[in-house]
């Protein structure tokens, strides 16, 4: 299962790298639960300097306010798991990097339920030429699957993008 996830993320990578090299589009994550996974997962394949601008590791309630600026109110107030602090996420993402596509990443990939929120349920918000998009995802697995899950959806749904 774990092997067949690693390759498909391979694939969905390479492709990605491919059709935003031809389109010119930069990429760059803040991530949290993933603890630069995407990035990991983007950077195993070829070309992707071609690409990948940047990529911020943002675990901790302090690393998402000193680096991307997300209000603590905000943490305070809706909790790391949600898409108010997604939204911040990537406002501050924006601000450090001049890329076309940004994803924003946090979530619990268990083993425990954390603050009230199931293992499993991960936020993500990506913005692509200024719009965007906010999903809910509750995967099934263990930590590395559902850390997997999360990096095929993100490179999923940047795919459909460039292949418009």
């Amino acid at each position: 299962m774990k092997e067949n996830l690693r390759d498909e993320i391979g694939l969905l990578a390479r492709k990605m790298i491919d059709l935003a090299i031809l389109k010119n589009k930069k990429i760059s994550f803040a991530e949290s639960m993933t603890g630069g996974l995407l990035a990991s997962s983007l950077t195993n394949e070829s070309g992707a300097s071609k690409v990948f601008e940047k990529s911020y590791i943002v675990y901790s309630d302090e690393a998402k306010t000193e680096i991307l600026d997300v209000e603590t109110k905000t943490i305070k107030d809706f909790s790391v798991y949600s898409f108010e602090t997604i939204e911040e996420m990537l406002d501050g993402l924006k601000e450090k990097t001049k890329s076309d596509i940004l994803v924003a990443v946090s979530g619990v990939a268990g083993p425990n339920p954390d603050q009230n929120r199931n293992v499993g349920e991960v936020y993500i918000g990506v913005m692509i030429d200024e719009r965007i998009e906010l999903f809910l995802k509750n995967f099934e697995g263990d930590r590395e699957i559902i850390r997997l899950e999360t990096v095929k959806f993100c490179f999923n749904h940047i795919l459909k993008y460039l292949q418009k």
